[in-house]
């Protein structure tokens, strides 16, 4: 992808559907599914990412490989509570940006792509950070996180997770690359810390998605 070094860019290229029955808001479910390359969007070996839907919430893990050693490294949730009001049915970048009929990001003066206000308020789309660490020296890394319903503690932006089953959540991986000396406990939990404010937010990049598309 042209642009994927900001998070909320690559979040929208779905591929694994789940296939579970209608749920009850009480009951607790799982599902697992691929990760997947934002430069090509191939499937990365040996990498999966599981979301447990509960009744106050939601907790994910991920489990992936291919990062480099010594990196900080960020992984989100990005949730689209009304994926039927999504643009054609799939939420993706044009819910969150603005595309012409290319799908290109139609760009500021700047270079930066405009937020899809519209788009965003109608999938009531939120962006909160799940897990942050440094990758040891194999390259693989183990991600958990936990966003209880209406939280926004680690929002970027965002109503927080109305409903944990009806929602559609897209986990990303980010890297900040090497920690610059004193800011590591920033890149490890913000969007972009350690990288340039001004887009594209180098050398910020994200890396590896996964989509759990809802069940009800």
């Amino acid at each position: 992808m042209t642009h994927s070094k900001l998070l909320m860019a690559g979040v929208g290229l779905a591929f694994a559907l789940s296939s579970a029955s209608p749920l009850s808001a009480h009951e607790t479910t799982s599902q697992t599914e691929t990760m997947h390359r934002f430069s090509d969007k191939s499937v990365v070996a040996n990498a999966q990412a599981t979301l447990t839907r509960m009744e106050h919430g939601i907790y994910m893990t991920v489990d992936t490989v291919e990062l480099t050693p010594g990196d900080a490294v960020t992984a989100w949730f990005v949730v689209f509570n009304k994926p039927k009001n999504c643009s054609g049915g799939e939420c993706g970048e044009d819910d969150i940006f603005n595309l012409d009929a290319n799908g290109k990001f139609i760009e500021n003066a700047d270079g930066s792509p405009p937020m899809n206000m519209d788009g965003i308020e109608a999938a009531s789309i939120s962006l909160h950070r799940a897990d942050g660490l440094i990758i040891d020296t194999d390259g693989a890394a183990n991600f958990r996180g936990h966003l209880p319903i209406g939280d926004t503690t680690e929002a970027v932006f965002g109503p927080g997770l109305m409903d944990a089953h009806s929602a559609e959540v897209h986990a990303v991986i980010r890297t900040h690359q090497k920690p610059v000396p004193g800011k590591a406990n920033e890149m490890v939990s913000s969007m972009n810390g350690g990288c340039s404010e001004d887009w594209p937010n180098e050398p910020c990049e994200d890396l590896q998605f996964a989509v759990f598309k809802p069940a009800m």
